[in-house]
């Protein structure tokens, strides 16, 4: 988070590689994916503050993560091992969920939930921006998912919400609840976009959105968002000497 080192997501804020010093960061996989979604919407209703939960699956651990996920899985139910101190995961991954994904502050937040805060601030260029976040840990192989609570300075209606969403790149809006139409990570994994869907008007927000995003978190909430951010550096240094 160096002041002077850019953190992007091509998409959302690109423009701030003109200035970079030779160092460039990439965002956290979660942040990435979640703002593919948000962003749209920022920019149509002017984002306040959001509250998200995030599902994430075992290869955010790394490649260990998978393979501890697959001995559960072939132990089953019953004979699942407690976790030792060669686990990945501080409790059986299989057929269960982990609230819990890096090392907590005195405060009850992981440092993984507080770089959603730290990170989309940044990002966005919204320093005052309010951001309440739990990461959990599923047993999910690849590709993230986040429910997104936001709220908006300007009133808010689903048409105008899914037109945003529909016209940004990077974002595929996949959303017929009725017809069983929306992102799972099983679509997702291996896939350069991030699906939205479930996107509806908020109960309890003023001028709030609720949506879910998936994303794959090796592509675009890694490999791929650096790979975008070469490719925006080679087009920018090309476009001056033409």
């Amino acid at each position: 988070m160096d002041a002077d080192v850019p953190l992007v997501v091509p998409e959302i804020n690109g423009e701030v590689l003109e200035s970079h010093r030779g160092l460039i960061a990439n965002p956290n996989c979660s942040t990435a994916v979640a703002l593919m979604g948000l962003y749209p919407l920022h920019k149509r209703f002017g984002l306040r503050k959001f509250i998200a939960s995030t599902y994430q699956a075992v290869s955010g651990a790394g490649a260990a993560g998978v393979t501890e996920l697959d001995e559960q899985v072939r132990m089953g139910e019953e004979e699942k091992a407690a976790p030792n101190e060669n686990s990945v995961f501080p409790h059986p991954i299989a057929f269960n969920l982990i609230p819990h994904i890096d090392d907590f502050r005195e405060d009850g937040f992981t440092k993984e939930e507080l770089k959603m805060r730290n990170e989309s601030r940044k990002i966005l260029d919204l320093p005052s921006l309010k951001v309440s976040c739990t990461c959990v840990r599923v047993p999910v192989y690849r590709a993230h998912s986040i429910s997104i609570h936001a709220e908006f300075e300007s009133p808010v209606n689903v048409p105008d919400a899914r037109v945003a969403l529909e016209s940004f790149p990077g974002t595929e809006l996949w959303d017929l609840p009725n017809a069983l139409r929306y992102p799972m990570p099983i679509n997702y994994t291996e896939k350069e976009v991030c699906g939205v869907g479930r996107v509806r008007v908020d109960h309890v927000f003023e001028n709030g959105l609720a949506i879910w995003v998936v994303g794959d978190q090796l592509w675009k909430g890694a490999a791929l968002n650096a790979i975008q951010i070469a490719e925006f550096l080679a087009e920018k240094k090309c476009m001056r000497f033409m």
